[in-house]
């Protein structure tokens, strides 16, 4: 009786903890599946980190969250998922984010660095909280399609100690038009 106490305890601290959706909440839980879907301004909260976006669905059977946002009748896309940890700040399309491995695959993340903007297409969160991404763009133009930035094929954001920013080849690029200067390897400080 005191063991299961405690597991329920600790069960419940490491759970994700869901707002109310304005619109509806689904459960599917037919043929082995054990589905919740939210519809209209979800905010689910995991330890430090907090996620918000139009729509969620959350599988009980793999732990994964997956958060999009919606279109409208005019097909503009609201309530994007932006994910918050500590002071970090991500906006994004989709995320996919297991809670049991600490993992996330993201696509299309913008994210404000120190004094520069940074652009991921295909992204993966790391347990430590790092960043991998790929076909990526460093910029310190605020447009949502930047005139100019240096494109990175691949980049690591570290958090721990510091937050610093390191990229493999990368090339800057002006108004849709690559520069031929390579750089093989860069480094981009907090």
């Amino acid at each position: 009786r005191r063991d299961s106490l405690e597991m329920l305890k600790k069960s419940s601290l490491e759970a994700p903890a869901f707002t109310a959706a304005k619109d509806s909440i689904i459960e599917d839980f037919s043929n082995g599946k054990r589905m919740i879907y939210y519809y209209g301004d979800v905010t689910v909260k995991y330890g430090n980190m907090e996620l918000t976006a139009d729509y969620m669905e959350y599988d009980l059977n793999s732990s994964t969250l997956y958060a999009r946002g919606t279109k409208d009748t005019t097909g503009v896309i609201k309530g994007m998922p932006v994910m918050k940890q500590g002071q970090a700040s991500y906006t994004m399309e989709e995320v996919r984010y297991n809670f049991e491995t600490r993992k996330a695959r993201i696509t299309n993340m913008v994210t404000q660095e120190q004094d520069g903007i940074l652009h991921g297409k295909n992204i993966k969160m790391m347990p430590d909280h790092s960043i991998n991404i790929t076909n990526g763009k460093y910029t310190v133009c605020d447009c949502e399609e930047p005139h100019y930035y240096l494109h990175l094929t691949a980049a690591k954001v570290m958090t721990r100690p510091d937050q610093k920013t390191v990229f493999g080849p990368a090339y800057p690029v002006i108004a849709d038009v690559p520069l031929p200067i390579g750089l093989p390897f860069g480094f981009i400080p907090k």
